[in-house]
């Protein structure tokens, strides 16, 4: 039996403010629900009976969201002539590429307290051809407006595929 003590649990060893774990936690929910609703309006657009037939979830759940989003932006193009609400898909296509690269920057990278000056900062880098790091100041509030844009998103890809009538 291992003499290893257990990891300490307690909020003053969690390695961020709740203030920054409420508002990650918010953006993570709000990004699976909008995983969730373009996964519905692909198998709408595609003609399938999502409440009666598990084809959709089988061909879309283990689908990378660039893919799933593509499948959409396609069936958009393809069906538009005879769906003028679909008019607006490539503008609701952007909003979510968009509201994306927000997202990804916070759930893909790390938030450190800095000690020197009592500010948290998020650490970003990329190596695709170029090693690129930075280091930038952060807030809970800056989490949570991307939280409030993956909710406009949301209601864009929502009027556009399910909503009936004016917006």
């Amino acid at each position: 039996m291992s003499q290893e003590k257990p990891p300490n649990d307690t909020p003053s060893a969690w390695p961020l403010p709740d203030s920054f774990l409420i508002e990650l936690g918010r953006v993570s929910a709000l990004w699976a629900s909008l995983e969730s609703l373009l996964n519905l309006c692909i198998s709408k657009l595609a003609g399938f009976d999502v409440l009666k037939d598990p084809t959709p979830y089988i061909l879309l759940v283990h689908s990378a969201f660039p893919q799933r989003l593509h499948m959409f932006g396609t069936l958009c193009e393809q069906l538009q002539p005879h769906a003028p609400n679909l008019t607006d898909y490539k503008i609701v296509i952007a909003e979510i590429e968009a509201v994306q690269k927000k997202r990804n920057r916070f759930v893909h990278n790390g938030i450190a307290h800095d000690p020197d000056t009592g500010k948290y900062l998020l650490s970003e880098g990329s190596a695709r051809g170029k090693l690129r790091l930075s280091l930038s100041p952060v807030t809970p509030q800056d989490i949570n407006a991307v939280s409030k844009d993956i909710q406009k998103a949301m209601q864009s890809l929502h009027h556009l595929v399910l909503a009936t009538g004016p917006r």
